[in-house]
């Protein structure tokens, strides 16, 4: 019988999210390019120049902030003293540090070298303390910007500003509350009064906006433009904030003069990581660029990758990229230890309900990893999760939230047992006492348990339904157009259905799969699939099985040879809404002494209820948890990790005898997911054979004895 990791993988395979398809995703005729942007609503020419026609010039104007008229006023006072001096503060993660290394380069082109103060993650934590304000204090700057942070700290501001230091505050965060005594001009588009139109600029892109700003006042264009605007690509592609408007502006131009623009440490890092600068997308960014600055951060050296971002010779660029690199591995390592330890603590402590929160805590635990742990777990448990490292009895810690679950309103209802808490929807940093943490672990539990499970999942949403005919490489080179892509405007998805499994093998030291599937369709295409970080999952599937699949369609480039592969999304059987569907109204009919219409032939042997049971009571558990499945799925279960052929009819109604015979409970919930729960009662049960229902399948010639 399965451990507790083989059963939490069974329990995610059989309740998996929803699939849906856009709306028109399914319409025929025009090609592939034209069907997704009729899906996603760019459905003139008119809507799509509004897409793909972007410039500089589209930028909305940067003196649309309420405050930037003021902030510019007070820095070129500032550079118009014989020897200013000017200090950045930004935040210690990528956005902040290319927002502080765009702004020092602007300076440094106009003849001032600012002094640049990065806080500590572990020695200083986030934003502007009292203690970094009174180090700032000690360089006796004219002038302090703010980059990626400043919003929250008023109080911090005013200090600097009655110490006759001028202050300008660049940010993006959602404010927390004090505002109103903010004295200093503040520059963030998230505030809820901010006149600026488009709301979503990461904090170098907020920075951005005050270079072209400064510029537009003097009446030029800084010859360091395109590099300023490389750094603010990788800072908002970090930030993952959404890809729309004056963003989308923004990378495009980025990505597109990355080649001829990126300072030297930028180019280093993609040499690294063998990233193409001639081709380089958002998601090289992501994966490859973003981690490795922010790794500094989190391993507590970020003024290796401030100085990498600030280096102009390519030399030194390479030497501070091999240290960051080592930085990264240490990383991989501590993350990967955490990891083990985080989910190993989760199972253990798992009761007799499905988990609705992934809480782990632990001591000596590497705070600079708990983040990407946090995610991790939510990856693999589809829960929120959160990661808590121990103190001298102080808990301190990252959360990351799962589907559409508010996790701040989560948190925020247990708001009164933390010492304090901060964030989004998304993710949270939080800091609780040792002796609180179990009555916080209840009531965030409690919370999360009054949420319907059909509105903690957020459905794949597929842009359309594609065939084999479009895959080929000149097609799938075409959705190109609409690059960049990222949050809020993702890469496009498409639906294939009735797809033959022709192999499939772990990769990647197991973590991810490896398929090649065939097309049912005349075309009869064959094509390589990835899905990473599932490799457990290969005990699910077999050469042969038939699948629908939802895939980001890409090109692999190897050794001069393109090919068309499928990055996927999630893969599952054929067919598997409408089978489930079926099966459920075929039982539902037989239950209820009804013709059941048109069922595949049933074959109820004593192997497969021998089968079913053990594996039902497995999944229960010891405490009698409700199991939420599909029959599809279970059937899978049966024939792939057990050796028993059985569809979904089968499966349900095996169940159903076993529900009459009190072996167990099968319901149908309010939000239609069906679920099992074995009983643990030590009555006096009747035999399967005396069942209503076995006696009907058995007149039916269903049973086999």
């Amino acid at each position: 019988m399965p451990d507790d990791k083989d059963r939490q993988d069974m329990l995610n395979w059989l309740s998996p999210a929803p699939w849906q398809l856009r709306q028109g995703g399914d319409r025929k005729g025009g090609s592939l390019v034209e069907r997704i942007l009729a899906a996603r609503g760019y459905d003139s020419p008119e809507a799509a120049a509004s897409l793909f026609q972007l410039s500089l010039e589209d930028l909305p104007d940067p003196f649309l902030f309420r405050d930037m008229d003021r902030a510019v006023k007070i820095i070129l006072s500032c550079l118009d003293k014989a020897n200013p001096r000017i200090l950045i503060f930004g935040d210690y993660d990528a956005d902040g540090l290319t927002a502080a290394a765009l702004l020092s380069r602007y300076f440094e082109e106009l003849g001032h070298l600012p002094l640049i103060l990065i806080p500590d993650r572990f020695d200083d934590g986030y934003g502007l303390s009292p203690a970094l304000v009174a180090e700032i204090g000690l360089h006796r700057p004219d002038l302090v910007i703010t980059v990626d942070t400043g919003t929250s700290a008023p109080a911090s501001i005013g200090e600097l500003l009655d110490q006759g230091i001028d202050v300008v505050v660049t940010d993006h965060h959602q404010a927390t509350g004090g505002q109103e005594n903010m004295r200093a001009p503040l520059i963030n588009p998230s505030l809820a009064d901010e006149p600026y139109p488009f709301k979503s600029l990461s904090g170098a892109g907020v920075a951005l906006m005050l270079t072209l700003a400064l510029d537009k006042r003097l009446g030029r264009v800084s010859p360091l433009r395109d590099q300023l605007i490389t750094l603010a690509t990788v800072g908002t592609v970090a930030d993952v904030v959404s890809l729309t408007g004056a963003n989308r502006i923004i990378v495009r131009h980025g990505l597109e003069h990355f080649p001829r623009s990126a300072p030297e440490g930028l180019r280093a890092v993609c040499r690294s990581s063998s990233a193409d600068m001639r081709r380089l997308d958002t998601r090289d960014i992501a994966f490859s660029v973003a981690p490795r600055l922010n790794a500094a951060g989190r391993m507590g050296d970020v003024r290796l990758a401030l100085d990498l971002l600030l280096e102009n010779n390519p030399v030194r660029a390479e030497e501070l990229v091999a240290s960051m690199d080592s930085l990264n591995q240490e990383r991989r390592q501590a993350e990967q230890e955490v990891f083990g330890q985080a989910l190993d603590s989760v199972l253990d402590e798992a009761g007799d309900e499905p988990l609705a929160v992934a809480l782990a805590a632990g001591s000596g635990w590497h705070v600079g990893v708990l983040g990407i742990v946090s995610s991790r777990l939510v990856e693999r448990l589809r829960v929120p999760a959160i990661t808590l490292n121990e103190e001298d009895g102080i808990l301190t810690g990252s959360a990351r939230s799962y589907g559409r679950i508010n996790l701040l309103a989560a948190i925020r209802s247990a708001g009164h047992l933390l010492e304090k808490y901060g964030g989004h929807s998304g993710a949270a940093g939080l800091t609780v006492r040792k002796e609180n943490l179990e009555a916080f672990r209840k009531a965030l539990d409690r919370h999360l348990r009054a949420i319907p499970p059909g509105e903690r999942q957020s459905p794949h949403l597929a842009d359309v339904l594609m065939d084999g005919r479009d895959l080929t490489v000149d097609t799938i080179m075409g959705l190109e157009v609409f690059e960049p892509t990222g949050a809020g405007f993702e890469r496009p998805l498409v639906w294939m259905e009735d797809l033959t499994i022709e192999n499939v093998s772990r990769v990647g030291e197991g973590r991810h799969l490896k398929f090649t599937l065939r097309t049912s369709d005349e075309s009869m295409q064959t094509a390589d699939a990835l899905l990473f970080g599932r490799g457990e999952d290969i005990v699910f599937f077999a050469p042969g099985d038939l699948v629908d699949v939802m895939a980001y369609p890409e090109i692999n480039a190897w050794r001069d040879r393109r090919t068309v592969q499928l990055r996927l999304l999630d893969i599952r059987p054929a067919r598997e809404d409408r089978d489930n569907e079926t099966a459920l109204s075929a039982c539902q009919a037989l239950l209820e002494d009804r013709p059941p219409g048109r069922i595949p032939p049933l074959n109820l042997t004593p192997a497969f209820f021998s089968a079913l049971w053990p594996l039902a009571d497995a999944l229960s558990g010891p405490g009698a948890r409700s199991v939420i499945f599909h029959p599809v799925r279970l059937a899978w279960l049966l024939s792939h990790r057990y050796n028993v052929e059985a569809g979904a009819l089968a499966v349900l109604l095996g169940l159903a005898v076993f529900d009459q015979a009190g072996l167990l409970s099968l319901v149908r919930n309010e939000d239609q997911t069906l679920a099992f729960r074995a009983s643990r009662e030590g009555r006096e049960r009747p035999a399967l054979s005396d069942t209503a229902l076995w006696g009907r399948l058995k007149a039916m010639g269903a049973i086999q004895t």
